[in-house]
């Protein structure tokens, strides 16, 4: 008797996780709108009066991007993800291993380059660029980098695969991008919309290349997978 096993490796998607991720992209897309509509001065003009310089928020970015390599280059990571995961996704029995890390690759590098790409045809000004004595001047088309976020869409692009393939660890995996996306906005870098947007579009690319993955794959949920067996 030979035993086949169907479905070895894991499918991307999770439909908890799945749920999660569309309600968290589009509370970030009202949010969005809301700093858009006038909020993000409102928010930028408190955060103009916080402490500056060595704050908590800067160190722990500092320290984040000191550990990630972001602070050599924005892609360094998500390349090391991809090439890691498509070398392990080349051999049969690393595949297991190799597609989610290659999923958490295509989210992570996609979302930092969609956002980074973003940021010119934009133009927008950080708040600390269009403070005028207190009063912010928002700005948008004049060469500038602020919408969206860099940092936001970096690792909110990292986490939201993970907390597609271990939606346990939700709580867990947030604590990290929901710093920065504060960090942020209270170090007067960016506008609340800037890392809302940022961190609705990691969400949005984390089910897009989860359904991407597994479409055409016969890959399924862990509950309906098989096991097949044939006699000989």
């Amino acid at each position: 008797m030979r035993v086949y096993y169907l479905s070895m490796t894991p499918a991307i998607r999770n439909e908890r996780a799945i749920r999660g991720l569309w309600w968290f992209a589009i509370s970030m897309i009202v949010l969005a709108a809301a700093g858009l509509a006038g909020l993000d001065e409102w928010v930028a003009a408190w955060t103009a009066t916080l402490p500056k310089g060595e704050t908590v928020w800067r160190r722990g970015t500092d320290l984040l991007d000191l550990i990630t390599g972001k602070e050599l280059t924005n892609f360094l990571l998500g390349f090391l993800l991809l090439v890691a995961g498509l070398a392990l996704n080349a051999i049969a029995r690393f595949r297991r291993f190799g597609r989610p890390l290659l999923y958490v690759g295509l989210v992570q590098f996609s979302s930092t380059f969609f956002t980074d790409l973003s940021k010119r045809p934009f133009g927008r000004q950080r708040p600390w660029e269009a403070d005028d004595t207190g009063r912010i001047l928002d700005q948008w088309f004049v060469g500038a980098n602020s919408f969206p976020s860099g940092h936001a869409g970096f690792y909110f692009g990292l986490f939201a695969p993970l907390i597609m393939l271990f939606p346990r660890w939700t709580a867990a995996f947030a604590i990290v991008p929901l710093f920065i996306g504060v960090a942020r906005i209270v170090s007067h870098d960016h506008y609340l919309a800037d890392v809302a947007i940022s961190a609705a579009i990691a969400a949005l690319l984390a089910i897009g290349w989860a359904w991407r993955l597994d479409r055409g794959t016969g890959y399924t949920p862990p509950a309906s997978r098989s096991l097949s067996v044939a006699h000989e």
